[in-house]
């Protein structure tokens, strides 16, 4: 795997939401790399890079209230409210996931 590569979600969730037993294909790599999938907005993007730690992934994830519930952002009041998190990566993306080289977050 490149050095920094992104996931582009909400192009991945086109593509494999008609394919049988595509979405709990991702959703077991998320819990895989201990990535809650409730927490993570489709239209997001999850950046894959080293660290000090190894391999990482950086991502946005909802934040909660303590009863579960996603709030609005109270910055900008407009969308949920959300916090960047970094997990280990415990096993890689199929390729064919990845769309994005490079890529922020």
């Amino acid at each position: 795997m490149p050095d920094r590569i992104a996931l582009d979600l909400a192009a991945l969730w086109d593509r494999i939401v008609q394919e049988p037993g595509a979405l709990r294909t991702a959703l077991r790599w998320m819990r895989l790399n201990r990535i809650d999938p409730d927490t993570v907005p489709v239209h997001s993007t999850m950046v894959f890079e080293d660290s000090a730690f190894g391999p990482v992934i950086r991502y946005d994830a909802f934040l909660t209230t303590p009863d579960g519930r996603h709030y609005l952002d109270p910055v900008t009041e407009d969308r949920a409210a959300t916090q960047r998190r970094t997990a280990l990566l415990w096993q890689e993306p199929p390729l064919e996931w990845l769309t994005v080289a490079g890529g922020e977050l």
